[in-house]
Parts: structure tokens; sequence; C-alpha cells
């Protein structure tokens, strides 16, 4: 039992004693009070209870503080038994001990089309989906990355036919010139719509293999963002296999007819599935791709702009139809950047590539302005380090459903709610753990300055729990942000090393948060570096 469970269960366990020989009735809720109000309040205004503040105050032990106020009841958990608590906790591997879950989830996310490299709007789809991936892998589920490769589609055949016709050495221009004039090419376009739609084997493998290379630009970098993937899998499949038929024939029943084409009604919205000549649009083959999900794995999230609420929403509908109800989605907002030059940009778009260089390139010019004892290579490592941990920390730091207005003296400040700020601290907590030159026996005894950081540690379990249950993988950035703040306050207040009788027990405090923001690191995608 993690800490604050065991002294949560403790503090109810005491009020229902209470209350019980009180013979009084009535529920309460019970939840975490804003800091200075306790560790957990009692809440009974929704109850015609009256409470002696005396009463309640007797309650307390060398556990334990209750206070009562009106109808709440603020409970204080004593700072060294708490603190004892955590930090044996911790050292026993019990805090950070999640077990293993049965159920298998997929996280689907980014599913570009490989038409160019990754612009930077997409970017926040795949630092949600593979942040959210990591925690729940973290919290013991079985988890899945897939990527969806669409291969069929107006953009697709534009790509395939520009290549053909003007070159692969810049693809991204060749597709733009087939753009520029697609009535000259609309055609043969189509044509090609027709080829892949219809199952045409020897079109789609053919066509597979030349978009595997451009697929591969997307991977570099998000690679540079420590972002991979266990799963491809390609749209074509669901026509070459026959999950697309085996759909159109498990909604006949509800299938009517408009000139040949095909649709199902929810209301008086019309849904298609074939068109007038025969081939299946995208919308069928991804009630395939979710049914396939859906018998594969025990939950599936898919991570998607807010603009796919309304085609989700359809898709749910059919998945009803067919008895699905494990599959759903993420939705997230959109990000902008603020006015100012960046060091590279094409036509009007960002690319990811040029925002990492660019993010690397200023992290350099900070590390520069603090450090003049690192050789080059150090720098470069750092560097790299601390300018993705910037993207991704940035992005992450807010709720999907808010917009990000990317800026970039706010994502590499080293002072305040940015990667920077966390990796510092970690780092500065490892330069103290580096100079331990020999252990002696804990002294188990505890000021506030200590008990304060271990009672941020000891949220850990539960700030993961809450992140997980809401699909809220920003809750780790802001939680990283809160214990970096609470170490520094620690580190002001109580010197580690040569302290006397307290230097091992602050040793091993100094090791529990570096344990704890190398577990927040893995799940948000930073890599540590003891250098900073």
């Amino acid at each position: 039992m993690k800490p604050y469970q065991k002294f949560d269960l403790l503090s109810r366990e005491r009020m229902d004693s209470y209350l019980g020989k009180r013979g009084i009735k009535g529920s309460y809720r019970a939840y975490r009070p804003q800091k200075g109000y306790g560790d957990i309040t009692f809440d009974f205004q929704r109850e015609a209870v009256t409470l002696d503040p005396a009463e309640i105050e007797a309650l307390s032990d060398r556990y334990l503080t209750f206070s009562a106020y009106g109808k709440f009841v603020n409970v204080r958990y004593s700072t060294h038994e708490f603190s004892r608590a955590v930090l044996e906790s911790a050292l026993s591997g019990e805090l950070f001990d999640f077990g293993r879950r049965r159920e298998k989830i997929l996280v689907e996310h980014t599913s570009a089309n490989p038409t160019g490299p990754l612009h930077i709007g997409r970017v926040r789809n795949s630092i949600i989906g593979d942040t959210l991936a990591r925690m729940l892998s973290r919290y013991g589920y079985h988890v899945t990355t897939e990527y969806y490769v669409n291969d069929i589609g107006t953009q697709v055949e534009a790509l395939l036919l520009g290549t053909e016709l003007f070159g692969t050495d810049n693809y991204t221009e060749s597709y733009r010139k087939i753009y520029e004039n697609f009535d000259t090419y609309k055609a043969k376009v189509e044509e090609y719509m027709v080829r892949a739609e219809s199952g045409d084997d020897e079109f789609l493998n053919s066509s597979r293999k030349r978009l595997e290379k451009f697929l591969e630009d997307v991977l570099i970098d998000l690679r540079r963002l420590s972002i991979r993937f266990d799963l491809f899998v390609w749209e074509s499949e669901f026509i070459l296999n026959g999950s697309v038929k085996s759909i159109i024939d498990k909604l006949s029943p509800l299938i009517r007819d408009d000139n040949g084409a095909k649709y199902i009604e929810s209301g008086s919205e019309k849904m298609y599935l074939v068109r007038s000549n025969g081939t299946t649009v995208y919308f069928t083959r991804d009630i395939a791709h979710h049914l396939k999900k859906s018998l594969e794995y025990d939950d599936s999230i898919t991570v998607l702009g807010e603009d796919h609420k309304s085609y989700f929403k359809k898709l749910e509908y059919a998945m009803d139809v067919l008895g699905v109800h494990n599959v759903r989605a993420l939705f997230y907002s959109y990000i902008s950047t603020k006015e100012g030059k960046m060091s590279t940009r094409r036509g009007n778009v960002v690319y990811v590539r040029d925002f990492i260089d660019e993010a690397v390139e200023r992290a350099r010019e900070e590390i520069l302005k603090r450090r003049t004892d690192l050789g080059e290579n150090e720098i470069e490592e750092i560097s790299n380090k601390i300018g993705t941990a910037a993207v991704r920390y940035h992005i992450i730091k807010y709720s999907p459903d808010k917009p990000v207005t990317f800026d970039w003296k706010e994502a590499l400040n080293f002072d305040g709610d940015a990667a920077p700020f966390v990796m510092y601290s970690y780092a500065r907590a490892k330069s103290i753990l580096s100079k331990v030159s020999q252990e002696s026996e804990i002294v188990w005894k505890f000021n506030d300055a200590e008990g304060a950081l271990l009672k941020q540690i000891s949220l850990y379990p539960e700030v993961l729990e809450d992140a997980v249950v809401h699909s809220r993988p920003d809750k780790l950035a802001r939680f990283s942000y809160d214990l970096a703040s609470s170490f520094n306050q620690f580190y002001r207040d109580c010197p580690v090393l040569d302290s006397g009788d307290d230097t091992q027990r602050r040793i091993e405090i100094v090791r529990t948060f570096t344990k704890t923001m190398e577990e927040l690191f893995q799940m948000l995608g930073i890599q540590a570096s003891d250098k900073i």
C-alpha cells in the first residue's frame, strides 16, 4: 500500500469510527485539498450534520491531526511518520510498483499521409500519443503503438504520380507540381484511385514499396523526439484481405442505394460506404480498421485533431451498429507559433526537422552562456537533449483540448515551467550524489523541508493514476515541474553532504527524488543529462 493510501485509510477509519459512535448518519466527500489545508479533507456540506470541533480535534494522535471548520474536517499527516513511510516505501521499491495488468491497449497516433516531412502542427498528435502510450505502459498495461499508413487516396495517388513524372529526389516538390495543375493530372490520379480501391495487388504492392521510403522521412524526424512505433498498418490491407467486403456484408441490412452508391443513415446523416463505380471509400476501410482493433485489444485509443470530432461520431455510430464499444478517441487542439523568424521555412509550412534544429541551436546558445567548461561533444549532446526535451515538454504540458502557442523564450526557460528547469534540477541532484563517498545508517528524524519534498514525491502514484484514468499526459508535466520546484526549496534549506546525522537520510531523499524524476522523464520522452 502506497503511503498516501495507508494514511488516507487511517483517516477514513478514524472518521467513520467517530461518526458511528456518535450515531451520526450521512456521508462525506473525501478529497485532496489545496496546499495549506492538510492532506485529506472530509466534506459534509451536503449533509445535515453538526460537527463538534473539540471532539474532532480529540481524534488526533502522533500520526494524524484533525481539525474542524464548519462542515469541513481537515487532516494533516505527521511530518515524521508520513515522511518515514514515504522514504521506506521508496527504498523498498513499493512506491514505484504498479504491478502488471492483463488488459491490452492500442494507441494509434500520428498516422500522417507520407506526402512530405512532418509539420509542426501534426507533431502534437505524435507527442500526445507517445506520452500517453508511455504512461499507460508504466501503469502496467500491455501497450502497442500503431501508425496507420494511408496508402490510398487523392493525396497519395497525386504523390505517386508526381514522383513518376518529376522524380523522387524532392518528392514534396513533385507532389506540389501535381496540385498546382491538378486539372491536367486529375484523370490519371482518378485512374490510380480506382486501381488502388479495387484491390489491384500489383499496383498496391508497388505503391507500398515507394511509400515506405517517403514514410521513413517522417519517422526520422520522430525518432529525434524519441518516438517510435510497434506496428504499421496499411490501409490497403483491408481491401486485400477481404475485410472491407466483410464490413459491407455485416452492414447490409442497413445499407441503402443512391444510384449505385451505398450508404447507411443516422438520422438525416448519410454515411457513404461504396461509390457508384463499386469502389469503397476511406470511411469503410476505417470501419474495418477499427473492427480489427476491437478484436485484438481490450481498449483502443486514436489520437485525433479536434476537427475530426464529427467524423469520429460517424465512426462510433457504425461501430455501435456492429456491437463494438472498446474504441475511443483522444482529441487535441492545435499549435501555432509566435511571430518571429524561424531558422528555415518552406512556403507557409514549418517542418518538425527545422523546428527541432531551431530548438537545439537555441539550447546551445543558452548552454554556452552558462557553461564554459564543456567540450564540443558535451555541448552538442546536452544541446540535443535540452532542445528536443523543450519541444516535447512545451507541447505536452497543456491539456490536449487547449490550443498551444509555442514560445521559444518560455520553452527554453531555465527558471520556470519548462524542460530546462526540470532537467537542471535533476542534474543538480545527480551532482550531489556523485560526491557521496561513504554510506552510513539512516537517522529517522525529519524536518519540515525534508517532509515537504517527500510529501510531493508521495503524490506520484496518484498523479500517474489520475493521468491514466483521464487520458491527461499534461498532468505528468505539471507534476514534474512541481516536484523540481520542491527539490530546489529542499536544496536551498537542507545541506546534504557533511550534514552530520542528517547526511544519509538526505542522501536517500535525493536518490528518491532522482528516481521519481527518471520515471517522469521516461514517460515524457525526456533524455536526462547529469551535466547542464
